[in-house]
């Protein structure tokens, strides 16, 4: 059975490295994490997760709750989640909450007879009447994705998602474009309202009027976004640009551009926000707005892991990330008459 020696041996660095690197007991660059990392996959270690849980009175199991597993933005959190887990001796399980509050409540109460040492939690809801609901659900160290609730006292880790909205429009706006249609997703939603507001902010930092029936809800959805898109394309004053406020409603909104056989960008520009993991597979490659999910990961676990080891509670900090305009192919100046 492999050891912490030969984990130190594979990594090439000191056994006392090694160790700090499994339990967190010390400071180490994010370099040798991914070292070890790699050494505890390559010799096959285990650490002992029972003498763990004697030393400390909790498990070695942490909790990720997401939207959807099958969006690839959610497939990256878990993936960053689980090599910091590995490289700390936790195991990960997680679990979709399908955005549904009932379901999101249920989870929790599964994970609360699991035994977490700890959480990192996308909300369902931002609402101050939620975070109550969950300050009476979450009993353990807990840090928040994507998304602050009101009320609670957790670390949040987040983008700046006015500014991801107010990109995406700005950038259309430059190009001469008018009537630019958007799809959000839940009204009410921190997330899917900043974007809104970011979206709002740019027309009135261009001095260019709103039109309201330009603004659908796709609710985080393909189909639903799909279906909104096709609804707002077929209108005789349909809008010379579109944005989209997720991935998945950005996939959505291809295949209802496909479906129309509407050419992007000539007749129509597009933006999506959070890029797609496959953009450089599309013709036209679509212009985004990527929010830095990736680094927003490792640090809301690495915050977690923190916590759990020194054993504090939440400070309440809001770590905001800028996102970031990628220009391609599928955005286009108007034409002037």
């Amino acid at each position: 059975m492999a050891t912490i020696k030969d984990v130190a041996l594979r990594a090439g660095v000191a056994i006392s490295t090694a160790s700090a690197a499994i339990n967190r007991s010390a400071p180490v660059s994010e370099e040798v994490l991914a070292k070890v990392a790699e050494a505890i996959r390559s010799v096959g270690y285990v650490p002992h997760a029972g003498a763990r849980s004697l030393r400390s009175g909790r498990s070695n199991l942490i909790g990720l709750v997401v939207p959807n597993i099958a969006n690839p933005w959610c497939g990256a959190v878990a993936r960053e989640v689980e090599n910091a887990c590995l490289v700390a001796g936790f195991t990960t399980v997680v679990y979709s909450t399908g955005q549904d509050a009932d379901r999101e409540s249920q989870v929790l109460e599964m994970l609360r007879l699991q035994r977490v040492a700890g959480l990192v939690i996308i909300p369902t809801r931002s609402d101050a009447e939620h975070g109550a609901d969950l300050r009476d659900q979450i009993h353990v160290p807990t840090v928040l994705l994507d998304m602050q609730v009101e009320g609670l006292p957790y670390d949040v880790v987040k983008a700046d998602n006015v500014e991801a909205g107010r990109l995406g429009t700005a950038h259309l706006l430059a190009l001469g474009h008018r009537r630019i249609g958007i799809v959000v997703g839940i009204p009410g939603l921190a997330t899917s309202d900043d974007r809104l507001l970011g979206y709002r902010r740019a027309h009135a930092e261009a001095g260019v009027p709103v039109d309201e029936s330009l603004i659908a809800s796709g609710q985080f959805d393909q189909t639903i976004a799909h279906d909104a898109v096709l609804s707002m394309l077929r209108r005789s004053d349909r809008p010379s640009a579109l944005m989209t406020c997720s991935n998945m409603m950005t996939i959505g909104m291809l295949f209802a551009v496909r479906e129309l056989k509407l050419a992007v960008p000539a007749q129509l520009s597009v933006v999506g926000i959070d890029d797609l993991e496959f953009s450089l597979l599309l013709d036209p490659q679509p212009t985004t707005v990527a929010t830095p999910i990736l680094p927003m990961a490792r640090q809301a676990i690495n915050k977690l892991l923190g916590e759990i080891a020194d054993r504090r509670p939440p400070a309440g900090a809001v770590d905001v990330y800028t996102p970031e305009l990628i220009q391609r192919a599928s955005t286009r100046a108007m034409e002037t008459a």
